[in-house]
C-alpha cells in the first residue's frame, strides 16, 4: 500500500553500516532501549552507497530529543510493508521479502515504526512514476 508521509524529524544515535553483520543493529538497539523511551520509535535507514547490499546508516530514534544525531525524514509517497509484530522475527522476515520483492525502491530513507499500539510498519522510499 502507498501512502503520502509528513515530514518528521527523529533524534538518535546512528552508525555507518551494512547488512552483513547483524550484530550492529541488535547492539544500537540495546544501547538505545536503555533509555527507557516513550512514544513511537523509528529506525531509520539513509545514505545508501547503491541499494539494500551496500553501507548505509542506520538510527534509531524519537521525536524527541534525545542522542547525539538527528534526521529529516522527507515528506513523499512511501509504500508501506505491515509487519507481523506477534512473531518475534517478523521484522527480520519482512526484510528478507522485501529485498526478494520487485518494489521499485528509491532507496533515500526507509523506516520501521514500532508504534505504542504493538504494531510495526515498515515505510519504503520508492520511485514515483513520472
Amino acid at each position: 500500500m502507498r501512502e503520502n508521509f509528513s515530514t518528521k524529524v527523529i533524534y538518535g544515535n546512528k552508525v555507518r553500516t551494512n547488512n552483513n553483520d547483524s550484530s550492529i543493529f541488535s547492539k544500537l538497539w540495546e544501547e538505545f532501549l536503555k533509555n527507557k523511551v516513550q512514544g513511537d520509535i523509528y529506525a531509520v535507514y539513509s545514505n545508501y552507497e547503491s541499494d539494500f547490499t551496500g553501507n548505509f546508516d542506520f538510527m534509531i530514534g524519537t521525536e524527541k530529543k534525545n542522542g547525539e544525531h538527528f534526521i529529516t525524514i522527507g515528506e513523499g509517497e512511501y509504500y508501506i510493508w505491515e509487519v507481523e509484530s506477534q512473531d518475534l522475527s517478523g521484522v527480520g522476515k519482512a526484510w528478507n521479502e522485501i529485498w526478494k520483492s520487485d518494489l521499485p525502491r528509491a532507496y533515500t530513507t526507509d523506516f520501521e515504526v514500532y508504534k505504542t499500539d504493538g504494531s510495526i510498519d515498515i515505510y519504503l522510499s520508492v520511485l514515483t512514476k513520472s
